[in-house]
């Protein structure tokens, strides 16, 4: 059996408290490039943002990737809100 550290945390990955993710989506930018992200939460109160790039979904790691497994909520949000969610986590 794996284990993986999060937090100072030892847990099995199928051990974890709830997960859940927002997919972030931002109109392109001026030079046409994607401002998307994710952002995984679980009820521990441990959150991570992803930058999703041109790479997809590919950029969530596999084990928060398979943890939520199709049950992402997109949000679509400005320009604005996607730096400041960027540079506030």
């Amino acid at each position: 059996m794996t284990t993986t550290t999060t937090d100072t945390t030892t847990t099995t990955p199928h051990s974890y408290p709830s997960t859940y993710g927002l997919h972030l989506c931002a109109p392109n930018d001026r030079n046409g490039n994607p401002q998307r992200a994710y952002m995984v939460f679980a009820d521990d109160g441990c959150h991570w943002l992803y930058e999703e790039g041109y790479i997809g979904s590919h950029a969530v790691p596999a084990e928060h990737r398979e943890r939520i497994a199709g049950r992402w909520t997109r949000i679509n949000i400005t320009q604005a809100e996607y730096r400041r969610i960027l540079r506030g986590i």
